[in-house]
């Protein structure tokens, strides 16, 4: 019995040793991978999405960093997210600023901004969705009231009350959190866009062809945080057109999941 106790401890410590070794190198590895911002900066650099997303949020939320503002505006909220979209954007999130005071303070200044969005993506959102009964039925009237907001023409306020309605429901929820990803990236990102800039960003609009009720919400987006569009008297301009087979792709996904719902 001694003598086995002896040789067990022997082998205890060995155990021991081993997984300290292993915690050790863990550790290692992690801090490896955690770049510091100078080194996150120039991988993004020499990435043609992630310097483009960078260029966009150093311009975007120039004014928080520098101290001007305390509040984000909403296009340095999107720029952030469209960064963190790109292949070196996490990086520069999650690197180590070590000894630099202008990188630590550009860090607090920015961290108000930091988009608090779940990590789950719309794709699975949309499937979670779907499988609640009452979720399904929101996500159907979300097709039915906001059509007109898919092309791109307005949001009326019919559709603002659906969304309001999604927005009490924790499924629906998931849908106004998710991170665009998938085949239907483009296709979530533009209605996303359009629901940032016409049902958050002006006036509600009643349309007679609508079972709209007059509902009106004010959802308090920064609106002259973004610069003045210019007016074409309703005309499409060149650049425009370039958004015409999105606009259709859109709406062609949304007619299929309405059908598909619908079945």
């Amino acid at each position: 019995s001694g003598t086995f106790a002896m040789a067990r401890g022997p082998v205890a410590a060995v155990c021991v040793l081993v997984c300290l070794g292993a915690c050790a190198v863990a550790v290692v590895e992690c801090a490896a991978r955690r770049l510091v911002c100078w080194e996150a900066i120039l991988n993004c650099q020499a990435e043609p999405e992630c310097h483009y997303a960078y260029g966009q949020y150093m311009h975007a939320c120039e004014p928080v960093l520098d101290g001007r503002r305390t509040t984000c505006p909403s296009h340095c909220i999107a720029s952030l997210v469209q960064l963190n979209l790109t292949r070196g954007g996490p990086a520069l999130e999650e690197c180590s600023c070590s000894s630099d005071p202008l990188c630590r303070e550009a860090k607090r200044a920015i961290e108000p901004c930091m988009p608090r969005t779940s990590s789950l993506g719309c794709t699975e959102a949309r499937r979670q969705c779907e499988r609640d009964l009452h979720c399904r039925s929101a996500m159907s009237n979300y097709l039915l009231h906001c059509s007109k907001l898919f092309s791109g023409t307005v949001c009326t306020s019919a559709c603002r009350e659906v969304i309001a309605d999604m927005r009490r429901m924790p499924k629906a929820q998931l849908l106004d959190t998710c991170v665009c990803d998938g085949t239907e990236r483009t296709i979530c990102e533009y209605v996303k866009l359009k629901m940032r800039n016409l049902c958050y960003g002006e006036p509600p609009v009643d349309d007679p062809d609508d079972e709209g009720s007059g509902f009106t919400d004010d959802y308090g987006d920064d609106e002259g945080d973004y610069p003045d569009r210019p007016n074409n008297g309703g005309r499409r301009s060149g650049a425009s057109a370039l958004w015409s087979s999105v606009e259709l792709v859109a709406l062609a996904e949304s007619v299929l999941v309405l059908v598909r719902l619908l079945s």
